[in-house]
Formats: structure tokens, sequence, C-alpha cells
């Protein structure tokens, strides 16, 4: 099943004051206008997974001031088990605003994910509409921390050239899940790579934690430092997250 949902946040343009005088039983009217500031950024896409989201994270359009991960505004898009065609209005974008993303953010508005994205600084000179087109998303949690993280860090090294990859691992589509979950680690005796419903035991979430570089011999934790920089805590904790969520199958 398929929903349209069509939000549009709109400012008006113009305020209109009236002002009364009754000394002689006559009204006047006096309009004021204040013009419109900024420029107005459309988002158009097609989104499923939202539903599998965990009630700490929320799929929305932000906008961010440069050097920032926590965004100046947001607007959520609810929850929902089907594909949802998206239709987001939103004016008056000021000169403050670095960046306008579809992006997963937390609680915190903390930035976790972008999705798409567009440098404002790009459009300085535009009158126009600013489109954000992002076609069809999945934000699934594994399918967005398999094309963000594995397929953006990992499978160079497990997997991207169409062996089994580093550690007889491969991170690759439609191989990472049953390679990793409830999987026992080839490297470190008496460790599983994933272990459902517990972060902490699991060998992805301590490689990747802070103080993780010596545990094997590569430094996993610089890989995914160098490609999310000020991000990087709140995708660990989105990892994490996702492990938590797992539930045993015994």
């Amino acid at each position: 099943m398929q929903r349209k949902l069509s939000q549009f946040l709109i400012l008006n343009s113009s305020l209109l004051i009236l002002l009364a005088s009754c000394d002689s039983g006559d009204i006047i009217e006096k309009t004021v206008t204040q013009e419109s500031k900024g420029h107005t950024v459309k988002l158009t896409a097609t989104v499923t997974g939202l539903s599998d989201l965990s009630d700490k994270y929320s799929l929305t359009l932000a906008t961010f001031e440069s050097g920032s991960n926590y965004a100046l505004t947001t607007y959520a898009l609810p929850q929902t088990d089907d594909e949802t065609e998206v239709s987001l209005v939103i004016p008056n974008v000021g000169s403050e605003v670095n960046t306008v993303e579809l992006a997963i953010t937390n609680r915190l508005r903390q930035r976790v994910i972008t999705l798409a994205s567009i440098n404002m600084d790009d459009y300085a000179q535009s009158t126009d509409t600013i489109r954000l087109m992002a076609e069809t998303v999945d934000v699934s949690m594994f399918n967005l921390i398999q094309h963000k993280v594995f397929n953006q860090s990992c499978i160079q090294c497990h997997g991207g050239n169409g062996g089994s990859g580093a550690a007889s691992l491969n991170l690759t589509e439609g191989m990472a899940y049953d390679n990793l979950v409830d999987k026992a680690s080839t490297r470190k005796e008496g460790m599983h790579r994933v272990v459902s419903g517990n972060a902490s035991q699991s060998l992805l979430h301590q490689i990747l934690a802070e103080g993780g570089e010596g545990i094997l011999h590569y430094n996993h934790t610089e890989v995914l430092s160098s490609q999310f920089k000020d991000d990087v805590a709140a995708v660990r904790t989105f990892i994490d997250d996702w492990i938590n969520r797992l539930k045993p199958e015994n």
C-alpha cells in the first residue's frame, strides 16, 4: 500500500494590520507588507522502512549551519508501515543555513546519517524554488548501515573484490547480515561478530568504539571516524541501537 504525504510549511509573505479610529466613526485600513526573505526548498522523495526506525530516531528535513551537526530546524516524517510519497516545502531559509538535508536525526536533533543534501551557497544568487530530489529511500536501520557504513567504508577490504574478504568476512549487500549476526569471529576466539540484543558483547561494537584500535590488527575506529568525522559518535550509537533491537533466535 502506498500513501501520499504532502506537508507544506508556509510562512505568510505579508502581514495585514487593521488600524481603526473611532473618533469619527470611520474605519481606516492600513496594510503593512513584510517581504519574504530567504529561499524556498522543496523535497520530493519516496520513503520506505520508516516503521523499522527505533523511536530514538526520526527521518527529518533539517537545516544546518556550517560546522554544526545539530539542526537549526527539523521537520520529522511520521513513522508508517507504508511506502510514502513525500512532498515537503520549507520557505524563508535564511542566509545562516549552510545545508538543507534529508537526514536521520536523534532526539537531540543531532545529525546521524545524511541521505540527501543541498549546499545553500550554490544557490546564493537564485530566486527560484530549490529542489531536493531524493527519489526512493529505504530508511530501515540495517539498510542504512549497509549503504552508508559498510558500502562506503568496509567492503574495500571485506568482499568488495568478489572474494570472501578479510577475516573471511564479506560485508557486501546480501551477505553482510548473515555473516555478522550471531556468527563467531574467526579472529577473536570466544567472541561473536554481532550478538543479537547485546551490543556491548559484540565484536563489531568493540572494534568501532573509542579504544578499540588494538583489538584486531587493523584500526577500524579510524576508518569510521575518517568518513563521519564529527558525526562518528552518533553513528556508533546508531549501530549499537540496531544490535540491541535484534532478537535472539533462541
